[in-house]
């Protein structure tokens, strides 16, 4: 096995570890039972096509999970108004127990548990960061998918 093979295999042992060591992100999973709370400066509802838009400063909290941009379009099921999926856009800071996710732009879909960050991506996990185009994270599972020009720092913990 080649040197480069081997130093690939490290490093991807190392993501894994330093980012799986609780699973999904943050505290996601436990917070969804809890009531969301949506503020921004202006919001649009389309009953009829079951749509609402956020406009500047838009802060959506659910327990410890906080989703911030200054764009966000959120999609409901038209049968019972739970959320399907919430569009952010603009300067996204999605925050849920020690986690912080960044991005230009995230979708998260309830119905597939995950959240995709494009645009600038970064993840934190205490003193560990990952930045890449894309991020997928399935809130399920934790499973963590990290595409193009990724750049990981992985600091050493302190046990």
């Amino acid at each position: 096995m080649s040197k480069f093979v081997k130093t690939f295999f490290l490093i991807m042992f190392l993501v894994s570890a330093a980012f799986s060591e609780n699973a999904g992100f943050g505290s996601i999973t436990s917070d969804r039972n809890k009531p969301i709370q949506f503020t921004s400066d202006s919001l649009i509802f389309n009953q009829k096509d079951n749509i609402a838009e956020l406009f500047d400063e838009v802060e959506i909290i659910q327990g410890k999970s906080i989703l911030s941009a200054e764009h966000v379009k959120v999609i409901y099921s038209k049968t019972d108004n739970k959320l399907e999926k919430i569009f952010a856009e603009i300067n996204v800071v999605f925050k849920s127990g020690e986690d912080i996710a960044k991005a230009e732009n995230a979708i998260y879909s309830f119905s597939e548990d995950t959240i995709s960050l494009s645009g600038n991506a970064q993840l934190f996990q205490g003193s560990s960061s990952i930045i890449a185009d894309q991020i997928l994270i399935n809130t399920k599972t934790g499973l963590t998918q990290m595409l193009g020009s990724v750049k990981t720092i992985i600091s050493p913990s302190a046990n």
